[in-house]
């Protein structure tokens, strides 16, 4: 028995239908999508951010354009060591998916989706 099984679920009481429309459905963002990424475990980014991405956009391309302009504000970032300094995953429910990142190799490629979670961590 855990403490989970102990606990009554208190009665849903509702007001009426609450289903407003997402803000962040992907149909709003044309062909681009939303990719959260994630640096495991650093104390100066603790929580992922979000990025406006195309999935066709090669790992490069993003590494260059969109990651080290963000990641370069943690006075231990160097992006001179490349992204060779990180072991990449996917964050899938709640297990971590490693995936291979190469300069070419688009963010579909990778197996990222609409507000998936690339995760890495200091290899």
């Amino acid at each position: 028995m855990t403490l989970q099984d102990t606990i009554a679920r208190p009665e849903i009481k509702s007001i009426g239908e609450y289903n407003p429309a997402s803000r962040s459905a992907q149909e709003l963002y044309g062909d681009d999508i939303l990719m959260h990424v994630w640096w495991k475990g650093n104390p100066w980014f603790v929580a992922a951010a979000t990025f406006r991405v195309s999935p066709q956009m090669t790992f490069a391309d993003f590494w260059t354009g969109v990651f080290v302009p963000y990641h370069e504000e943690d006075p231990d970032f160097d992006a001179g060591k490349g992204w060779e300094q990180f072991d990449w995953f996917l964050a899938v429910n709640r297990d971590a998916v490693p995936v291979g990142v190469s300069s070419e190799t688009t963010l579909a490629d990778l197996g990222v989706t609409h507000k998936a979670v690339l995760g890495f961590t200091a290899a």
